[in-house]
């Protein structure tokens, strides 16, 4: 069996973004980034002009690369994403990056500055947003840290919307929230869409959904990225902390069993001839 990765997903994935993809391998510790190519579907984000691009930080996490934004104009954007385009449906997400200002909105990413995406407030707050600023998970200042890479996931399930940093639960989830995702906005790295709200961190995955994520599939998406930059955060309950999420299959073991079975308790098993095909 191998190790299970986003592209083993049955629910909807609709932008993937990681910094080990073959499109930056060719880049060296400093160089800039100017596209960033989407693992799932054809819309990468991209930026022209020279001043404005972000760069690759080789063996940044766990030996893997991140992209650094420099928290004054560093932005990454698509066009409109029609895929996203869910209205009041469902949507989740993913995320690995570090968020190191303070004293200001940093946007990690997002479509439509008040629609989706993950973000710190001026407060400090981590904010996972799922059709609006309002009803949406929180992680309170305090409770994470600047100076660590995080992991976040979000879904937005039949209106109900939950929110988990490192595995556990954020510290408000469970919210309703009914706003319209529309097709109006671009989709941004590193900014808000108005290329405001700058991020000064870095981004080592994104993963975002058009549709339902099923809850089964989000402790895989954390497996995956716990294990893969090596954060250590899961908490003891989570179903993944003891193994690796897995793929593949098991198979059955078919067998016959043939003679008799003798089993001494003073000793060792003295017959046991079985017969048959894994």
């Amino acid at each position: 069996m191998a190790k299970w990765n986003p592209s083993n997903l049955t629910s909807t994935l609709t932008m993937w973004f990681k910094a080990d993809s073959s499109d930056l391998a060719a880049l060296s510790d400093g160089d800039s980034v100017s596209s960033w190519t989407n693992q799932s579907t054809p819309q990468n984000v991209t930026q022209v002009t020279s001043t404005r691009q972000p760069t690759l930080q080789t063996n940044e996490l766990n030996g893997k690369p991140v992209v650094r934004f420099d928290g004054t104009n560093d932005i990454l954007s698509d066009g409109t994403v029609s895929d996203l385009n869910v209205g009041t449906g469902d949507v989740w997400f993913a995320t690995v990056a570090k968020v190191t200002n303070t004293g200001g909105v940093s946007f990690v990413w997002e479509k439509g500055s008040t629609q989706l995406g993950l973000l710190s407030t001026k407060n400090g707050t981590l904010s996972f947003r799922l059709g609006s600023s309002t009803s949406v998970p929180l992680m309170n200042s305090g409770n994470w840290t600047r100076t660590d890479f995080f992991m976040t996931s979000a879904s937005r399930v039949s209106s109900t919307c939950n929110g988990f940093l490192n595995g556990s639960a954020a510290d408000t989830t469970g919210t309703t929230n009914t706003a319209s995702i529309n097709n109006s906005s671009v989709f941004d790295v590193g900014a808000s869409a108005i290329g405001g709200n700058t991020l000064n961190g870095d981004v080592g995955e994104i993963l975002v959904g058009g549709g339902t994520l099923l809850e089964s599939e989000r402790v895989k998406i954390e497996s995956y990225l716990d294990d893969k930059y090596g954060l250590d955060t899961l908490p003891s309950t989570h179903e993944y902390k003891e193994f690796v999420a897995a793929t593949g299959v098991h198979g059955v073991h078919n067998q016959d069993l043939i003679g008799e079975l003798v089993l001494d308790v003073s000793g060792p098993v003295v017959s046991d001839t079985l017969a048959g095909v894994v």
